[in-house]
């Protein structure tokens, strides 16, 4: 059945979306700049920048995956006409008063999301959500994944949920901190149980409520 919130949703420009989160934040002792950005409005030094990061931080877990590393695919997913982008550039070398835009390279963090029907409730999947390595520890992931709570809770959608290797112990760590937990669509579901040995496969979906 087709969801009128999700469909409202998707027909929000970037500045109405960019208006539900804070732009300008400083984050110990880096000044940080996010802006909300549709994949058809990304320049190509953009999205080769996007790529890079996502390449860099996991083209191991693909490799070793049931998915494989497919380049081609992966990108359709990540630049899909429907996925926005919350991205993160670093300001801190920023001369005091300066008006000029950071360029492209400054680009330190994203995540990309999309507004989805999932098992009759109306959510915002995350689809990625990554860090170059040089700016972990700030807390730019915990800010980007509190961004995708403001949005989901102006446009109405009821849950965050997305997809995690269980191989990848930091993100599986990060997102259990921020109260998330293993869906009832994911596979090997059981009750309580954060993942399930037995099970062949290598990902879990986690969700949590948006207040």
């Amino acid at each position: 059945m087709r969801s009128s919130a999700v469909h409202r949703a998707n027909k929000a420009t970037s500045a109405q979306l960019e208006a539900c989160i804070s732009t300008s934040r400083e984050l110990n002792g880096t000044r940080l700049h996010f802006a909300v950005k549709t994949s058809s409005e990304l320049s190509d030094v953009e999205s080769e920048r996007i790529w890079n990061i996502f390449e860099s931080n996991m083209h191991l877990f693909y490799t070793t995956s049931s998915f494989g590393w497919d380049p081609r695919s992966k990108k359709e997913e990540m630049f899909h006409p429907h996925a926005r982008l919350v991205l993160c550039e670093r300001r801190d070398d920023t001369p005091s008063g300066s008006e000029s835009i950071p360029s492209e390279s400054r680009i330190v963090a994203y995540t990309i999301f999309r507004f989805e029907r999932e098992a009759k409730q109306d959510v915002v999947y995350c689809y990625e959500l990554q860090v170059t390595e040089e700016s972990r520890g700030l807390g730019v992931g915990k800010f980007l994944m509190g961004s995708l709570f403001d949005i989901g809770s102006r446009w109405r959608m009821k849950n965050v949920m997305l997809t995690v290797f269980k191989a990848n112990d930091a993100a599986s760590a990060f997102y259990e901190s921020l109260g998330f937990d293993l869906d009832p669509s994911s596979p090997g579901y059981v009750e309580g149980d954060w993942e399930d040995e037995e099970l062949d496969c290598d990902y879990v979906i986690l969700s949590k409520s948006i207040p």
